[in-house]
């Protein structure tokens, strides 16, 4: 039996507000990671403050994607980590941040296809 995906919208840091109470996906750069905290910087470099659901063992300077609710503009609670196979990705995140911008301000395209 195939489990679905639970709906989620692709967000940037500075639209997390947005989002309160909602779950999102977000790429995020490795600051630290102490306990079940971890400390990231979005791709469009806000500071974030992340709960993890589980270990993490990204180092300092990967990209994973969090998938989350926010529950305030630069603290998510996380579900799921997805790592990326460490620091030496290089991340377009100027395509990543106008990606977000479409998918969010253009929904009947993106819905519709």
């Amino acid at each position: 039996m195939n489990t679905p995906f639970e709906s989620r919208t692709l967000v940037n840091g500075g639209m997390l507000k947005q989002f309160v109470g909602q779950t999102v996906s977000i790429m995020v750069r490795v600051e630290s990671v102490a306990g079940s905290t971890l400390l990231a910087n979005s791709t469009d470099n806000h500071k974030l403050r992340i709960s993890l659901p589980s270990d993490l063992g990204a180092p300092e300077g990967s990209w994973v994607e969090v998938i989350g609710v926010p529950n305030t503009g630069d603290v998510i609670r996380g579900k799921e980590v997805i790592e990326f196979g460490g620091e030496k990705i290089d991340f377009d995140t100027d395509s990543y941040n106008a990606m977000t911008q479409l998918l969010n301000n253009v929904k009947q395209f993106y819905r519709y296809g």
